[in-house]
């Protein structure tokens, strides 16, 4: 029996795969950075509008995609884990108290320090800024449940 053939496969229904194949395949923070930046802007106008509910359901699902990045992009684990610990985790406690203010600040302490990880990382012409507009694909108006 060859290397080859003693590697686990999968099969999708129309190939065969090795682990090694589908780790390959997984994505890097170049695919997932921009649904984090989506979400990011959809968290800064879930919570201006006063949507905490869709806030901390955004804060959530960045949280998510940051801890998938440090699995498939192990080198970038520790700046990722970092910016959960202290960014992310100054969002939360803006979003349980319902603190705009505070809010506001942790969430443009988040780009500053979010585009200085991209420096260290030799990412320096990646500068995330907020659109000026809230998305157009969701309604931010909190909705009583």
């Amino acid at each position: 029996m060859t290397e080859e053939a003693a590697k686990p496969t999968g099969f999708s229904g129309s190939a065969y795969f090795t682990i090694d194949d589908l780790a390959a395949m997984q994505p890097g923070l170049a695919r997932i950075m921009p649904e984090i930046g989506q979400r990011y802007w959809k968290l800064y106008y879930a919570a201006q509008a006063g949507n905490w509910p869709m806030a901390k359901f955004q804060l959530g699902e960045i949280e998510e995609l940051m801890e998938f990045g440090m699995i498939t992009r192990p080198k970038y684990a520790d700046d990722l884990e970092a910016f959960v610990m202290k960014d992310m985790k100054a969002l939360k406690t803006a979003i349980d108290k319902k603190d705009w203010d505070g809010f506001d600040a942790a969430y443009q302490e988040g780009i500053k320090n979010g585009n200085d990880y991209h420096k260290s990382n030799n990412k320096g012409m990646i500068v995330w800024k907020l659109p000026d507009m809230p998305p157009p694909d969701l309604d931010m108006t909190p909705v009583e449940e």
